[in-house]
């Protein structure tokens, strides 16, 4: 083997503006599969490695009027049939049949620091309860999250993450410090990491993708509708509702305004869990008034952003048009290195005649094709990044995750050393099945 290795290093030396053709052209084409696979990649992640599968979406409809149309984030279509009424979130919250659960939903508002100087901000906050934190794994840095009590006493308290600390107060030291939120005053009891799972799949109708988007601090719900900050979204509401003050605002007792999400252990409890739902669903349908309802619905993380065809379409396309041009790249240098390998039958023959055997012929000629593709993987690699960061340019609301992670950083020297290994079967093969006595002649 390793003299069927130097023999090729030797060959690749011997032609090189072949080579270097054979390189660029399979570098070309393994750069724009990376680039698109590296992006699908990012986008097909799991959110919370560890905990998404046993988080499911928890959905009841008790809505007396249903929503018609769907909405439509950064050109994908989203149901809007997942958030349920605050009415019901509390009466499950009561029963607690989940290991952990809680309602939540992600509100873009203004926001204000204390002191002498108060810098002001917008950006989305996480309204929901004690467990979120816990159930979603949130990184404390210092102090702590809200109790089950203080859910219950509407205490004005809220978590923020370190970032949205230094911009407001200039350090992450901001325990005890005021925050202003609507015509409320919270007091600050922890600070966390930040958190931005990607997607934003507990509540896809505030955002889906995107680094530079998440929920920057964590308020009990009831304090936030407290301090008069408006939930601004839902999937529909009673026809008896109380009439909304503004176009904008509803009434989350009466309006599917959150999404319930709990965390189960395994498949029983899941489904114990599902008929829990279904009963009580059942419980209520004199609330549902003409018509029948839609049944009570489990939904798991992975089969949740499944249905929701979160990731865009024309980004599997792109990585399909980009794995057909990595093909034709590939066709191209298979004809190349037949080329090569034909040129030396005077130098296989002999080789054969000496006593080499087809299989150590088959195996230097495979050893050229990959050490050739290996060699177009190095230079593939800056390729890869220029066009990440070209896409990173662009503003499509997912865009900004295009980055090439130690997992995709293996994959793209894998996959040159299987597209060496594929590309020069066919041409090692042939060069192998060479007859040495016409050649040893001809020579």
């Amino acid at each position: 083997m390793r003299y069927n290795l130097m023999l090729a290093w030797h060959g690749l030396k011997r032609f090189p503006r072949s080579t270097v053709l054979a390189v660029v052209t399979v570098a070309m084409g393994l750069a724009a599969t990376m680039t698109t696979l590296a992006l699908l990649h990012q986008l097909t992640a799991d959110p919370l490695p560890g905990r998404s599968s046993h988080l499911y979406l928890a959905w009841v409809d008790t809505v007396r009027a249903k929503p018609t149309q769907n909405q439509s984030l950064n050109g994908i279509t989203v149901d809007q049939r997942h958030r349920i009424k605050l009415r019901d979130a509390e009466e499950l919250l009561h029963d607690h049949r989940a290991t952990w659960q809680a309602p939540m939903a992600s509100v873009f508002t203004q926001f204000k620091s204390d002191g002498d100087k108060p810098r002001k901000g917008s950006d989305y906050l996480l309204a929901t309860t004690s467990e979120f934190l816990p159930m979603l794994g949130v990184s404390l840095r210092s102090g702590r999250s809200w109790t089950p009590a203080e859910d219950q006493a509407h205490a004005p308290v809220v978590v923020i993450d370190s970032e949205m600390a230094v911009s407001l107060y200039g350090t992450t030291d901001v325990l005890g410090r005021e925050f202003h939120l609507g015509h409320g005053v919270f007091r600050i009891i922890g600070v966390s990491a930040p958190f931005a799972p990607q997607p934003h799949f507990y509540d896809l109708a505030s955002f889906t993708f995107g680094n530079l988007r998440r929920d920057q601090a964590f308020v009990p719900l009831r304090s936030l509708l407290d301090a008069g900050v408006d939930l601004a979204g839902d999937d529909g509401c009673d026809v008896d509702s109380p009439k909304p003050k503004t176009l904008f605002t509803s009434d989350p007792m009466y309006c599917a305004s959150v999404s319930y999400w709990v965390d189960l252990p395994d498949r029983a409890k899941a489904s114990d869990f599902l008929a829990y739902l279904q009963r009580y669903l059942d419980n209520q349908q004199a609330l549902v008034g003409a018509g029948h309802a839609r049944p009570a619905q489990l939904t798991r993380v992975d089969a949740w952003l499944s249905q929701q065809n979160v990731v865009p379409d024309n980004v599997r396309l792109n990585a399909w048009l980009a794995g057909s041009f990595l093909l034709l790249c590939m066709a191209n240098v298979a004809g190349l290195l037949a080329a090569r390998f034909l040129r030396r039958s005077a130098e296989i023959g002999i080789r054969r005649a000496l006593g080499a055997p087809q299989r150590a012929i088959f195996q230097q000629h495979v050893f050229e094709a990959a050490m050739i593709c290996l060699l177009g993987g190095f230079l593939a690699l800056p390729l890869t990044l220029f066009g990440l960061w070209t896409l990173r340019l662009q503003d499509s609301g997912f865009t900004d995750l295009a980055t090439l992670d130690p997992a995709m950083f293996g994959a793209l020297f894998a996959l040159a050393f299987a597209v060496g290994i594929i590309t020069g079967w066919l041409p090692a093969w042939r060069a192998s099945r060479i007859e040495p006595g016409l050649q040893v002649k001809s020579a």
